[in-house]
């Protein structure tokens, strides 16, 4: 396991602290344009598309509103690297889906990575339609998932991406699977707590379908046998495929500045290899930008999104990466931002609790001793609402009854004697244990009385007390007059020992990428396409707005997966993915 993995699986294990981390991320490194962003807090508003830079002839930004909007000079002293079809930045799951497909069409591929090695998040990958979800008897109806995915967004998104999602990642999920099943792979439904089965007969607002699976191997939970996040398995699987297609992979090359001709077309990347040089790769068909979020860079975050610094850590951005790189020199080449608001992903993830790694629906209540919101499990929701009350911090209140309540809220995934986070340690414990052992830890809050409990998190006992009746009459009546929760995700709070977690927010990425149209091209403010220029990934703008989307569980990276085969496959080919279906 190389260090950045084993520092993933520590901040899942024990989370990071959160302005350290964040700060951290920005400060250690980068390309030398977008050094020192974190120190330079800009100055601009706040916003969607973000104000244009205005300036001097070469295009360089002179108000400096927000550093990366500066253009740096020109790179004159690079040596010439060759000649390729094809240059895709970033070599995580969409970078190496393109690759694999790519070179798999016969383009001479290079990808340059900054990492030491490709990079693998996540567990769940979401796609609507193929043969392995037909055989085991699950039909999405792809219109349905794309109009809610899209009103998500509040309509900001663009819905043919999500449509192309919807229609097209059955097909390349098909091709997965065989893929995968060369090297001993096989799919199953998805593995983490995130994808909720049974939740697609809730109604639209609640509702999340099974759309999400993970590729597995013997032995394999959330986590590979060998310690990695299982995702592992099916990037390894397209990476080694592209290598045998001849695809090459340069790790530990920063990618500087794009390359265009007189007409503007993109023709290849200026990048910064091992040893500190300036090199030049060319591209006669196009360069793929894969480069990720901008969960790194904290100005950026000040920008779009600040919500995501009041989230308690930050699990999958190491250092040095996720600074929007891709999106700064997207933007020197003439592309706008995305039309759609920032995304983030923050989940309820604490490795630290017990029942909130399963997606409880406790009563959640803040320092007031206020209940503020619907504590259905749908991440954005819960995290959201969280991360907006007084003090940043609130709880999930429940007693001693919980396990009937497990039960009920989740009749086929929970198991009475395990706990979903013995995969850290590979040794089962049964919940009860768990649980003292995080009442221990102090972590969770035990007492015997709702007014001890109110006392020892420090909330006002009278108000608190009196939102548990109003709570407990809702159970009894059947109906949440306050938020419409679904009966069967309401719990009644009358039998001690009375218990309470803090809720926790991680925000695993932060999704704002550039412009794109339906073909996942690049355009500039003008919706024009900037010839030779794709985005794909995170680095993809126009499919999330707001928050990330849970109806389909996995979407993100079934997204990457998707549009990295897509338009790899169409660029090998001359041709563009509109014209491929």
């Amino acid at each position: 396991m190389s260090d950045s993995q084993k520092e993933e699986k520590k901040a899942m294990g024990q989370g990071m602290d959160r302005r350290s981390f964040l700060k951290g991320a920005v400060v250690a490194g980068g390309a030398a344009a977008l050094a020192g962003l974190a120190a330079c807090a800009p100055t601009g508003e706040g916003g969607g598309t973000g104000d244009a830079p205005s300036g001097g002839a070469d295009g360089a930004s002179t108000t400096n509103t927000r550093p990366w909007e500066t253009k740096p000079a020109a790179i004159t002293d690079a040596t010439e690297g060759g000649d390729f079809d094809i240059i895709i930045i970033g070599a995580g799951i969409s970078g190496n889906a393109a690759a694999e497909a790519a070179s798999a069409k016969g383009a001479k591929v290079l990808v340059v990575e900054q990492a030491e090695e490709f990079t693998a998040h996540g567990v769940d990958c979401g796609h609507i339609g193929s043969k392995w979800q037909l055989e085991n008897g699950i039909i999405i109806n792809p219109d349905e998932a794309a109009k809610l995915v899209y009103r998500w967004s509040q309509q900001t998104a663009n819905y043919s991406l999500i449509r192309t999602w919807a229609y097209r990642s059955g097909g390349v999920f098909d091709y997965l699977q065989e893929l995968g099943a060369k090297s001993g792979l096989q799919m199953v439904p998805a593995l983490s707590p995130t994808a909720k089965w049974g939740w697609e007969e809730l109604e639209e607002v609640w509702r999340e379908f099974p759309d999400a699976v993970s590729f597995i191997k013997e032995g394999d939970g959330m986590f590979t046998t060998d310690g990695q996040t299982v995702n592992y398995r099916i990037i390894n699987a397209l990476n080694e495929e592209a290598l045998a297609n001849g695809a090459e992979f340069k790790y530990k090359t920063h990618a500087e500045q794009l390359v265009q001709d007189a007409s503007g077309k993109v023709t290849g990347v200026f990048v910064t290899d091992e040893s500190g040089a300036h090199v030049q790769y060319n591209a006669s068909k196009g360069v793929i930008m894969a480069s990720g979020d901008i969960s790194g860079n904290e100005a950026m975050l000040d920008a779009w999104a600040p919500i995501c610094k009041r989230a308690d850590s930050n699990m999958y951005t190491p250092q040095n990466g996720n600074l929007g790189d891709g999106l700064a020199m997207g933007l020197w080449a003439g592309a706008a931002y995305s039309k759609s608001p920032a995304a983030p992903m923050v989940h309820q993830i604490d490795m630290e609790g017990v029942l909130s790694a399963i997606s409880m629906c406790w009563l959640a209540v803040n320092k007031n001793g206020k209940r503020y919101g619907a504590e259905m499990a749908i991440e954005p929701n819960i995290t959201n609402s969280r991360m907006n009350q007084p003090g940043n911090i609130s709880w999930s209140i429940f007693d001693s009854n919980y396990a009937q309540y497990v039960q009920s809220q989740f009749p086929t995934t929970y198991q009475e004697t395990l706990n979903p986070l013995d995969f850290l340690t590979g040794e089962p414990t049964t919940v009860g244990a768990q649980l003292e052992a995080a009442i221990a830890a102090e972590h969770i809050v035990k007492a015997d009385t709702l007014d001890d409990l109110a006392t020892q998190l420090g909330i006002p006992v009278d108000a608190f007390k009196a939102t548990v009746d109003r709570y407990n009459n809702w159970f009894e009546s059947g109906v949440d007059g306050d938020f419409g929760i679904p009966q069967r995700f309401l719990t009644r709070i009358d039998t001690p020992p009375f218990f309470a977690q803090p809720i926790a927010a991680t925000m695993l990425v932060c999704i704002f990428g550039l412009h794109v149209n339906d073909d996942s091209q690049v355009c500039d403010e003008d919706d024009n396409p900037i010839p030779g220029l794709f985005a794909i990934g995170n680095a993809q703008g126009d499919f999330f707005g707001n928050s990330y989307p849970v109806h389909c569980p996995g979407i993100s990276h079934g997204r990457a997966l998707t549009f990295g085969h897509l338009v790899g496959e169409a660029l090998a080919q001359d041709t563009v993915i509109t014209k491929t279906a």
